[in-house]
């Protein structure tokens, strides 16, 4: 019963949260987008997944914690040092997901700012001096005050709210779709891709580990190749989170 109740809270909160749009940008795009990102990361993601999207000349947002380097957890090996210096130095970008990952929205302001700022020391050992400028909440997990502690200190916020940003982007709770093999199949996001395929529309992906055998969070390579090659086939402009902040806002 208890666990039941966390979960009608935070799914109270979270469709609140994106009820409320804070921070808004009416899109100009003339051509479709779309961002594939991956949270926490496994490391399958860094290689299979990067891989996957590299054949196409696409690159990915990669959401860090810092407490998953080198960790292997439920039996899914997470990123090393070298997977992060790889995917930067490929242009993949990679995004905040605080260092320890946490339910924001059962932290205080303190507790938040210390979780950022852990993260960004993270990534300045590895990288040197590259900012993180997009964020991802853990869990899907957000309400209003988390939401607008977030878009204060970075360029744009990613949900796992269902749905598509089309016209009109929150960047404080962007709009996000799962590729999860136990509840996504190659059909249904060729679907997706197609009602998605209009002008001001940006589609954002994400998952977790890409293996032969994912966990319920995951995808195998053939359900990801199949959604990079549906967006490709459908003429969008595929982006990180970062790069696509420009395209949408601004005629190119």
């Amino acid at each position: 019963m208890a666990a039941l109740q966390t979960r009608l809270r935070n799914l109270a909160r979270r469709v609140s949260a994106s009820a409320v749009s804070t921070r808004t940008v009416r899109m100009v795009n003339q051509r479709p987008i779309a961002s594939f990102s991956f949270d926490d990361f496994p490391k399958s993601a860094a290689t299979s997944g990067a891989a996957i999207l590299e054949r196409r000349g696409f690159r990915g947002s990669y959401y860090l914690s810092a407490r998953f380097q080198g960790l292997t957890e439920d039996g899914i090996d997470y990123y090393d040092s070298d997977d992060v210096v790889r995917l930067a130095d490929y242009g993949h970008e990679i995004g905040c997901h605080t260092a320890s990952h946490v339910h924001a929205p059962d932290l205080g302001r303190a507790r938040l700012e210390s979780e950022l700022e852990s993260n960004a020391a993270f990534l300045r050992e590895a990288l040197g001096d590259v900012r993180m400028t997009t964020f991802a909440f853990p869990f899907g997990d957000i309400d209003l005050r988390t939401k607008l502690f977030m878009q204060d200190r970075f360029a744009a916020c990613r949900t796992t709210s269902a749905g598509i940003n089309r016209d009109i982007a929150d960047l404080g709770a962007l709009r996000a779709l799962s590729i999860y093999s136990g509840t996504t199949d190659a059909e249904r996001l060729r679907a997706v891709v197609r009602e998605s395929a209009t002008p001001r529309s940006w589609l954002i992906f994400y998952t977790h580990d890409v293996s032969a055998t994912p966990s319920p969070f995951g995808c195998t390579p053939e359900l990801l190749q199949a959604a990079v090659d549906a967006v490709a086939e459908a003429g969008f402009d595929v982006f990180p989170v970062r790069n696509a902040l420009g395209p949408i806002r601004f005629r190119t």
